[in-house]
């Protein structure tokens, strides 16, 4: 975390590269952080739970986090596009204050949506109407546990964008790759072998996560040369609104998509447990897209933030050209992955003949959304990086509203399918909307100027060095 990696000079895909890779394979270790707690709670039949029960649950549950999820791009956002933008312009007194009141945001409201969720976590399962008494049970135990701490993934997600501003992603996966690693390791001993169920999931999940949180404090503790100050006296209002101004739309976007995915969800249960169990099972394989466009739209944002802070505009068009050409074809592999072997990806978490059979119809309506769903992170990651946020959100906010007429108006013929059908038409609309409207602004990117820092300092040297 000492220095800048620098993605305003140099080979673009080389760059690139450094920048994506970290990301993505951070991706692909909470990939596989939330394929193991699945793997294994789908298991739970050995210990004498109901298997289809457990991970509704958890699914239920999932939701909540999901919802917090929203709430913690606000500051991560804000801060990475911020900070981007200082390290592209070289103003460190810019960088410190705006990594310093990020890390800071986090922690406060992290503390307090964590109390939050703990004291309403009843009202809050009871929006789902849930039948099952054994379903709600077991989903304000997992609730209780992982969303009353939800804090550690405040903290740690300041850290990472910190971290992604300067170009420093390398650091964000070895670390979460130390929580993956233990919770593959606790989730089978506690949910099994302790026969813990649904409550051994949580506390490996939340073990986990703690330690994540330790890691990046201490490795800034060790840090000799501090970007950023961790300490209550760095605050500046002026500064913390300016990070909540960048990060509210996408978190708000996150926030209604959520809420708009809960009436989903209650559409859902109304066809009954195993089929609300075999859609978690399905969201969790189709993480082969979303999980992976999500990462690689960090690192677009933090690209094009860099390069649209020094305004080297023509980098931003051949970085965005080359992850296109790069992300546009592995989503056509996954659509066609998840069409033709649903089969061996629902056999892999679940043995229910009935729960397997919706998951299969599940994957191979959904695969055609893929690359749609790939085209808009592209497009969300140009719009974050030049620091126009509300763009993707509003049309994130309007395509996920859709969700909900179009299931009521396609159930009456087509059943749960209707709403699998709906999510389809509001991910196509979506992706083309973003990516098109991507392409058009970057025609005019040389009439657009970063927002001014408040701070400003002398350009500094150079402190370019490989990604740490």
């Amino acid at each position: 975390m000492s220095k800048i990696f620098d993605l305003t000079e140099g080979s673009i895909f080389k760059k690139l590269f450094l920048i994506a890779l970290p990301v993505l394979l951070t991706s692909i270790s909470q990939m596989a952080y939330n394929l193991t707690d699945m793997f294994w709670v789908g298991r739970v039949d050995e210990i004498g739970l109901i298997e289809h029960e457990a991970i509704s649950a958890i699914g239920t549950a999932g939701y909540i986090i999901w919802f917090a999820f929203g709430v913690i791009l606000i500051g991560r956002v804000g801060t990475g596009v911020k900070v981007s933008h200082a390290a592209g312009s070289k103003n460190l007194k810019a960088l410190e204050q705006y990594a310093s009141n990020g890390i800071l945001w986090q922690l406060f409201i992290g503390i307090l949506f964590s109390a939050l969720v703990f004291i309403l976590k009843k009202p809050i399962i009871g929006i789902f109407a849930i039948d099952s008494s054994a379903v709600i049970g077991y989903a304000l135990e997992y609730l209780s546990i992982v969303g009353g701490l939800l804090v550690f993934q405040f903290v740690s997600s300041g850290f990472m964008a910190i971290n992604e501003g300067i170009g420093k992603t390398k650091i964000n996966f070895l670390i979460m790759a130390i929580g993956l690693v233990l919770n593959m390791v606790l989730d089978p001993i506690l949910i099994l072998g302790l026969r813990l169920g649904v409550r051994g999931a949580a506390i490996a999940t939340i073990i986990s996560q703690a330690l994540t949180m330790l890691v990046f404090t201490i490795v800034y503790l060790k840090t000799k040369e501090k970007l950023f100050r961790f300490h209550v006296k760095a605050f500046n209002l002026a500064t913390t609104k300016e990070i909540i101004r960048i990060g509210i739309p996408a978190g708000l976007q996150s926030m209604v998509f959520t809420t708009i995915s809960i009436f989903i969800a209650r559409m859902v249960f109304g066809f009954g447990e195993i089929v609300m169990a075999a859609q978690r099972i399905g969201t969790q394989v189709e993480q082969l897209t979303w999980m992976i466009a999500g990462g690689f739209q960090t690192a677009l944002t933090v690209y094009v933030g860099q390069n649209f802070g020094a305004k080297q505009y023509l980098r931003v068009r051949k970085g965005i050209g080359a992850m296109s050409g790069l992300l546009i074809p592995y989503s056509f592999v996954v659509a066609l992955s998840l069409f033709f072997f649903a089969e061996g990806f629902m056999s892999l978490f679940v043995d229910d003949p009935l729960t397997k059979a919706y998951g299969i119809r599940y994957l191979k309506i959904i695969s055609l959304a893929q690359v749609f769903m790939m085209i808009e992170a592209i497009g969300v990651g140009f719009f974050n990086g030049i620091g126009k946020t509300e763009i993707p959100s509003l049309v994130g906010i309007i395509g996920n509203t859709l969700r909900i007429p179009l299931a009521y108006l396609l159930i009456s013929s087509m059943n749960e399918e209707g709403i699998w059908w709906a999510l389809n038409i509001s991910d196509i609309t979506k992706g083309m909307i973003l990516f098109i409207g991507a392409l058009i602004m970057m025609l005019f990117l040389e009439k657009l100027k970063p927002k001014k820092q408040k701070i400003m300092m002398p350009v500094i040297e150079n402190t370019t060095e490989n990604v740490a």
